[in-house]
Parts: C-alpha cells; structure tokens; sequence
C-alpha cells in the first residue's frame, strides 16, 4: 500500500478524508492535524510533521491564500510574490531532502474565494505553476475545478468549500494522486 501524505491550509484539511477514501484501494492518506497556514509556516513545520507521519510515496501541498494576505493592512502580501516562489522552491527541495530524493511531489493551485477579482489568486497560481515545472512536480488545479461553479462550491465564509465543492475537489486530488503514483 502507497503512502499519501497531504500538507495544506484548511482547504486541505476539508477534502483530506473524502481523498482518503477515494483512494483506499491503493494508498494510505495521512496529513498534519494542524493548519498549514502559509507557505514559510508549512516550510517551518516540515521537520515537526515528517518524523511523526508515515513516509510518503507521494506528497501533495499547496499554500497561498494565507501568503497573499494582508493581515497587517500593510498595503502588501504577508509573502510577496518573489519570496513565495523560493519558499515553495525550498518546500520542494526539502521534502526530497527529507524524505528521498525520488519522492512525487503534486502541487495543488490554490482554490478560488468569493472575494475580488482572482488577481492575486491567479499570479500566485502561475507561480506555483512554475516551481512544479522547474521542480518536475505535478499540478493538481484545483482552482479551474471550483472556479466555474464557484457559487456552488464556496461556502458562506466566502472561502471555505461547500460539501459539493469537497467533493469535487476530493474527485480530482485522486484522480492526480492515482495518475502520479501510476
């Protein structure tokens, strides 16, 4: 049995058991209890999280509304663009440090909100677009999964998924997860 491990913001954390059981057949499906918050933040944890999950055949991540926050109302993002991009680099390097030089790595985009205009969402998707190219990780695009049906898959919150939008999402990390383990 393969092993799975999912890192990621509470997105993740909703769609985590529904992945676990669509792809019970072939792996095991395991992630941190915790948030990942953003990008530096799942960085950061990685040496908590690995010893005490089991070893991974495959990794899938994904952070970004939190990075491109402006919690400080500083007039900027909590991570700019440029110091995202080498923290999912690092993300990457780390987890085939740690792990094993070989290790499948899946990066998921991040979903969309029911607030603005996608903007930023969508640089900081091209971004993770780009470290997976440069990193040969999959994509896992999850934002052109909920986008067009976003009133259906986003909650009240206007960020959180819907259990239709759970599912859909749960739907497609398994798919990605069932190709890339091949």
């Amino acid at each position: 049995m393969k092993q799975v491990l999912l890192l990621g913001d509470s997105i993740r954390m909703q769609y985590q058991p529904a992945v676990g059981e669509k792809l019970a057949d072939i792996a095991c499906v395991s992630g941190p209890e915790e948030n990942g918050r953003w990008s530096g933040y799942t960085l950061n944890s990685l040496r908590f999280w690995l010893p005490s999950l089991p070893s991974p055949d495959l990794v899938q991540w994904n952070c970004g509304l939190w990075d491109m926050g402006d919690d400080y109302q500083e007039g900027r993002h909590f991570y700019p663009p440029d110091l995202y991009e080498e923290t999912c680099h690092r993300i990457c390097r780390v987890l085939r440090k740690v792990v094993r030089p070989d290790l499948k790595i899946v990066i998921a985009t991040t979903t969309p909100t029911l607030h603005g205009d996608h903007g930023d969402i969508l640089l900081y998707n091209d971004i993770l677009r780009k470290v997976a190219a440069e990193e040969d990780a999959a994509v896992n695009d999850l934002y052109a999964v909920v986008s067009p049906a976003k009133g259906e898959m986003i909650g009240e919150d206007h960020i959180h998924l819907t259990p239709v939008g759970i599912e859909a999402c749960a739907a497609r990390t398994a798919e990605v997860i069932r190709k890339a383990l091949g």
